[in-house]
C-alpha cells in the first residue's frame, strides 16, 4: 500500500459516549378497554422431576403488547362474571420447570411465563408495582388454578424479562451495578421494558437513567464512554435498534439522536434486526429505517464539510513556519483527490462524530507543521465535532428539547 493511500486511511479511536440525571416520568394513556380475557391452558403430557399445576381456568392477565403503565385498576365487580364459577374446579395437566433462583419455599403467588414457574411474594410484587396490585388481586387459592397451594397468574412477557425484573425486586441483582461489573444491554433493556410496562417507578427511573448515560445528549458524556458500553452496560451496535424501540416506548426523544446515529452504521442487521434473547427479532419500523436513511445522507455531507474544514489551507495564526501554507495547501489537495476517488469511503462516511485526530498526526509525519499550525489542525478537529453534535438531531430529523448544544459555554455558577 502506497504512503499516500496509507494517509488517507482514517485512523480513529472508538468513539465514545452518557445522561441527562433529569428522568421525565411520561407514562402513556392505558387502554380504556376491558381487561384482557382469559385463555385456557394448553394441555401437556406430565414428565419427571418437574412441577405440576393443578389448572382451572387463569386469566392471562398481561399481553406482550400492553404498555399498561398508566396507574388503573382491574374492576373486579365487572370482570369477576367473566369467570364461570364451574371453571374453579376443573383441572387441567401441565408442566413447567422451576426458577430454581426465583421458588421461594414460602413464597405465595406463583407467576408462569410460558413454561417458567416463578414462586414469589405477593406482598414484595404489590408494594413495587400498582398494576401487580391489582393484578394478584384477581389470583384466589379458590377462584384460580393453583401450583403447591398457591395461586398462578399467567404472564405473558419473555421469561428472561421477568427474571431480569424479578431478580431486582427480589434483591438478588444489584441495581445499579457496581462500576466495573457491566450487565449486558439485553438486561437493561429488558428492565426498561418491565419497569415501564408494570409501573415500577423507582426501577424505571434508575434504568432509564443508565439508558441515557450511554445514549446521552451531552458531547463531553458520549466521548467518556466507549464503542463497547461504559462502566456500568455493555453494548454492541445492533443494540441501538432495540435502544430506539425503547426511546419510543418510554418517550424518551434524548435517546434517539445517538441512538438513529448508531444505526447509520450498521450493516446487514439495519434490515435484518437483531434478535432477543427469547427468540424474537427486533427491527426498526419503517418511519425509524426512513429516519437512518436519510440521516446517513447528512453525515455524509457532514464529513465532508468537516474534512475540508479542517484541512483549510489557511496557517494559524501564531505560525512559525513559512512552509506550513504549502503544506496545508497538499494537504488539502490529498483530500480532495480522495474525495472524488471514494465519495462514501473513510473521509466522508457515516462516521461523522468520529475525531480526525490520529489521521492528523499521520498527515503532519508527510508534511511537517510547525506546533501552533498542528495545534490548530486538532483544534478543528474537535470545532467540526462540536457542530456535528449540536446539529446531530436535525441530521436524524428529531426534535430534542433538552439537547445540550456543546457550542455554548455553560454559564458560570451563581454565587
Amino acid at each position: 500500500m502506497s504512503l499516500r493511500k496509507a494517509v488517507l486511511q482514517r485512523i480513529t479511536p472508538l468513539p465514545s459516549r452518557t445522561p441527562s440525571p433529569s428522568l421525565a416520568h411520561e407514562w402513556p394513556q392505558s387502554p380504556d378497554s376491558e381487561t384482557i380475557f382469559p385463555d385456557l391452558a394448553h394441555h401437556r403430557e406430565l414428565e419427571p422431576d418437574e412441577h405440576t399445576a393443578t389448572r382451572s381456568k387463569s386469566p392471562d392477565f398481561m399481553s406482550p403488547n400492553g404498555g399498561l403503565v398508566k396507574r388503573w385498576r382491574v374492576n373486579l365487580g365487572e370482570h369477576g362474571a367473566s369467570l364461570p364459577a364451574e371453571l374453579a374446579t376443573i383441572s387441567l395437566s401441565g408442566t413447567v420447570k422451576r426458577e430454581a433462583e426465583l421458588w421461594f419455599e414460602d413464597g405465595n403467588i406463583v407467576l408462569l411465563c410460558r413454561d417458567a414457574a416463578f414462586r414469589v411474594y405477593r406482598g414484595l410484587l404489590t408494594r413495587h408495582s400498582v398494576i401487580f396490585r391489582d393484578l394478584l388481586a384477581m389470583a384466589q387459592p379458590s377462584t384460580s388454578e393453583t401450583m403447591e397451594s398457591c395461586p398462578v397468574v399467567h404472564i405473558s412477557d419473555a421469561p428472561d424479562d421477568l427474571r431480569y425484573l424479578l431478580r431486582v425486586l427480589c434483591g438478588i441483582r444489584k441495581f445499579p451495578a457496581i462500576p466495573g461489573e457491566r450487565m449486558e444491554f439485553a438486561e437493561l433493556a429488558a428492565l426498561v421494558r418491565m419497569s415501564h410496562k408494570y409501573h415500577v417507578e423507582d426501577l424505571h427511573s434508575r434504568a432509564m437513567h443508565h439508558l441515557k448515560l450511554y445514549f446521552t445528549n451531552d458531547l463531553s458524556v458520549w466521548d467518556a464512554a466507549g464503542v463497547d458500553g461504559n462502566a456500568f452496560v455493555h453494548v454492541t451496535p445492533p443494540d441501538a435498534i432495540t435502544a430506539i424501540s425503547l426511546a419510543r416506548l418510554t418517550h424518551a426523544e434524548s435517546v434517539l439522536p445517538t441512538a438513529l446515529y448508531l444505526c447509520c452504521q450498521l450493516d446487514g442487521e439495519l434490515s435484518a434486526g437483531v434478535e432477543r434473547p427469547d427468540g424474537s427479532t427486533e427491527r426498526l419500523d419503517g418511519k425509524d429505517l426512513e429516519l437512518v436513511l436519510r440521516g446517513r445522507t447528512e453525515l455524509v455531507r457532514a464529513s465532508t464539510r468537516g474534512a475540508c474544514t479542517i484541512c483549510k489551507p489557511t496557517p494559524s495564526g501564531q505560525c512559525t513556519s513559512k512552509a506550513c501554507e504549502r503544506a496545508l495547501r497538499e494537504i488539502l489537495g490529498m483530500m480532495l483527490d480522495g474525495l472524488q476517488k471514494d465519495p462514501i469511503g473513510d473521509i466522508a462516511g457515516y462516521a461523522a462524530l468520529d475525531t480526525w485526530e490520529h489521521w492528523i498526526e499521520d498527515v503532519v509525519e508527510l508534511w511537517p507543521l510547525c506546533e501552533a499550525c498542528r495545534a490548530m489542525l486538532h483544534a478543528r478537529d474537535l470545532d467540526v465535532r462540536r457542530d456535528v453534535w449540536k446539529r446531530l438531531p436535525q441530521y436524524m430529523g428529531i426534535a430534542v428539547a433538552d439537547w445540550k448544544d456543546p457550542t455554548v459555554a455553560a454559564p458560570a455558577p451563581t454565587k
